[in-house]
């Protein structure tokens, strides 16, 4: 609280004491009393005025100063009046006792919808575990019964698959620093293993790969890097040319390591490219080509952020999609 602040607040009171003080020193005149007497009377109230003033201001401005100190402080704002101390001066009393009840219904609401919030986390990992069951089975009765005919099938409950996954890893990205695990590791065998899993999508597609230096250590969880991958490879598939190609390449540079994917697709109009990382965002060619969701890059964007990674698109419409993830010598881990 400045002083001027302060003045604007008080100004009623202010021009109210003056014309108070105006009133006292007409009387005295009228009655005729003595010049220096009407001059002691007006230094005496001025002073005393002044004085209520002052206090009253330093008393406010450290309270008020303290509170704002206290709540830039705080990592969680919702504590601030159970950390704060109520004030001496009745009107920060009023407003103590307001922000403390509106705090209390504030953090009980919070509270619940974080309740609310894990129950639902609890119940689609539940449903995530239940599910895989069926399709593994399902999976095991056509690799067991394996005819021209159930291919298509094959690549379908994979794809059914991929999705359960998806979900399962947008509903532990909120809680990623309770389910990682920090290794070193090359980007050989998070590549072979994300291609791996996609390879009877990758070979109904016709697509071939391409390694290039990737024999290089990162730093990250393997496994939601391979997560990562397969979402990059997933859309490679999706958004292809006649003949699709993906290649991947690494190389060394100051203070990390960065992993380049690249397609031969359709690529990516330059009006959406800002906009591929955000949720639900399909863009012109997801609405043509492909029934997109538009949470693949997303859950990269949020998972490499989480994880201390970067990653960036580079593409052109009709001329192929890049995307280039960069590891951290030194990471720093999001909660």
């Amino acid at each position: 609280m400045s002083l001027i602040q302060f003045i604007k607040e008080k100004q009623f009171s202010v021009l109210l004491n003056l014309i108070a003080l105006l009133i006292i020193l007409m009387i005295f005149y009228l009655y005729g009393a003595n010049v220096s007497l009407i001059i002691l009377v007006t230094i005496i109230q001025f002073f005393f005025f002044l004085c209520s003033m002052i206090i009253e201001f330093y008393r406010m401005k450290k309270y008020y100063d303290e509170l704002m100190d206290v709540f830039e402080q705080l990592d969680e704002k919702t504590f601030i009046a159970d950390i704060v101390k109520e004030p001496s001066f009745y009107s920060g009393q009023v407003f103590y006792q307001v922000l403390k009840g509106a705090t209390k219904v504030m953090n009980d609401r919070i509270a619940s919808l974080k309740n609310a919030e894990r129950e639902y986390h609890d119940y689609i990992e539940l449903w995530v575990h239940e599910i895989k069951t069926p399709i593994t089975a399902l999976k095991l009765i056509l690799t067991n019964s394996r005819t021209k005919e159930n291919l298509p099938i094959q690549a379908e409950v994979s794809k059914i698959e991929e999705y359960v996954e998806q979900a399962l890893f947008y509903a532990r990205s909120s809680t990623l620093n309770q389910d990682y695990k920090i290794e070193t590791f090359t980007l050989e065998s998070i590549v072979n293993q994300a291609v791996k899993s996609l390879s009877l999508s990758l070979i109904r597609a016709n697509g071939k790969i391409e390694t290039n230096h990737l024999d290089l250590n990162v730093t990250s969880d393997s496994k939601w890097i391979v997560f990562i991958l397969k979402q990059i490879i997933d859309n490679s598939i999706k958004y292809r040319s006649e003949t699709l190609k993906i290649s991947f390449s690494a190389r060394k540079i100051e203070n990390g390591t960065v992993l380049k994917i690249s397609d031969n697709g359709i690529g990516i109009i330059e009006s959406d490219i800002e906009r591929i990382f955000n949720r639900g965002f399909t863009g012109t060619n997801g609405r043509d080509y492909a029934k997109s969701t538009g949470m693949g890059l997303y859950l990269c964007k949020t998972l490499c952020e989480k994880l201390g990674l970067l990653i960036k698109a580079e593409s052109q419409d009709e001329s192929g999609t890049t995307i280039k993830i960069f590891f951290p010598d030194r990471l720093n881990i999001l909660n």
